[in-house]
This record gives structure tokens, C-alpha cells and sequence, in this order.
């Protein structure tokens, strides 16, 4: 039930496409899955966002990007990267440590999007459990999106990940089999014309509406 490879397909790693075929193994023995195609995004250099609210966003996004062809490095919490074995995989599949370590991940991310690779940002910067969000289901975002975009002259392409935590919810220690997710993708925004907070409420307001979507 995914949507396939991307009109922008771009050369995969054979770890990448190894992940990728696994997860979306894992993905369907947990859940339903489905996933929109990604709209042709041209050469731009383009920032994906998307909400955080379960474990199992990881199965999600890696399988969707592998069959998406279109291999966004994944910017991580620093935390997860100290477990030996979440570390191994989260550098397998390429993923930058963000938010400690001696690293600054806005100067890694904008080098990544300058050689035409995609970067991807859980933008509330946490899982963020049901009785912390706002009433459309999102979290405080932050704003390193923004810094990245705006240094990397490139677009932002907001995404949201729907019922993954009815799958492996914050608190839950394992995953189970649950409804069906999904990944919807919005439109891009140039953060050029916008300060901060205008480009902030703009991704917001379109992942909220997604959400909201029966």
C-alpha cells in the first residue's frame, strides 16, 4: 500500500533499500500502512517536517523513503545515538546526530542539502505523548527547521505520520498491531519572505490540517 517511487528519485545506498524493504515488512505486520506520492519537487533542496509521536515513526519513515527512492538523512536526538545498538542503526541508515554531542547539526544539515540530498526534522524535537499536544494533535514546534531551510536556500516540505502511536504508543514499552497509518505530504514553502514564526505557523497549520483529514 505505498505509493511508490518518487518523480525526484535519487540514488539509494544498498543499506538504504536493505532497511527500507525491512520496514516495510515490519510496517505491514503491525499495521495497515498507506502513503500519498510525493509531489515532484523539482531540483530544489527540500527540508521534509514532520510530526513525532511514536517509536514506530522510525519503521514509517524509512520504509516510505525507501520506496519513495528520495533518501532524506534523518536529523536524530543526540540520546539515541549513546545506545550501542539504536546507535549502529541510526548511523547505518545515515541518520545526524542533532541537539548535543559536540555537533552542530544546522552546519551538517545545510552541507547535506548543498550536495542535493534531502534532510528530514521531527520538528517538536520529541515524541510527544497524547496529553502534551495542542488540540491539533501537535506539540511546540521548534525552529531549527527554519535556520536549516533559510542557510540551505532551500524549501520545506511538511509531512505528517497519522496513528502511529495506536501502534507503539509513548509510553508502551513493545509494539503491537493496531489501525492503519498513514503519511500525507503537503505542499512546499519557501521560507525566503517569512521570518520565524510566519514560517512556523505555516507548516503547522498545513500538517494540522492534515491530521484533521477523516
Amino acid at each position: 500500500a505505498y505509493a511508490g517511487t518518487s518523480p525526484n528519485a535519487l540514488p539509494t545506498t544498498w543499506r538504504f533499500r536493505l532497511f527500507g524493504k525491512l520496514f516495510r515488512f515490519v510496517s505491514r505486520v503491525l499495521s495497515r500502512p498507506s502513503s500519498e506520492r510525493l509531489p515532484d519537487l523539482g531540483d530544489d533542496p527540500v527540508v521534509f517536517v514532520a510530526n513525532h509521536t511514536s517509536m514506530s515513526d522510525v519503521f514509517y519513515a524509512i520504509a516510505t523513503l525507501s520506496d519513495w527512492k528520495y533518501p532524506a538523512r534523518c536529523l536524530v536526538r543526540y540520546s539515541y545515538f549513546k545506545n550501542p545498538l539504536m546507535g549502529t542503526f541510526l548511523r547505518t541508515v545515515d541518520c545526524v546526530a542533532a541537539g548535543g554531542g559536540g555537533t552542530d547539526a544546522v552546519a551538517v544539515a545545510v552541507e547535506i542539502l548543498e550536495t542535493g540530498l534531502p534532510v528530514a526534522v521531527m520538528v517538536e524535537g520529541r515524541i510527544v505523548p497524547p496529553d502534551e499536544r495542542a488540540d491539533d494533535g501537535m506539540g511546540e514546534f521548534r525552529d531549527g527547521f527554519v535556520t536549516i531551510a533559510r542557510n540551505a536556500d532551500a524549501r520545506v516540505l511538511p509531512i505528517v505520520i497519522t496513528n502511529a502511536d495506536r501502534v507503539w504508543g509513548s509510553r508502551a514499552t513493545l509494539p503491537h498491531f493496531d489501525s492503519a497509518t498513514g503519511r500525507q505530504s503537503g505542499n512546499t514553502l519557501s521560507v525566503d519572505e517569512l521570518v520565524d514564526s510566519e514560517a512556523i505557523a505555516e507548516a503547522r497549520s498545513q500538517m494540522a490540517a492534515m491530521l484533521a483529514r477523516p
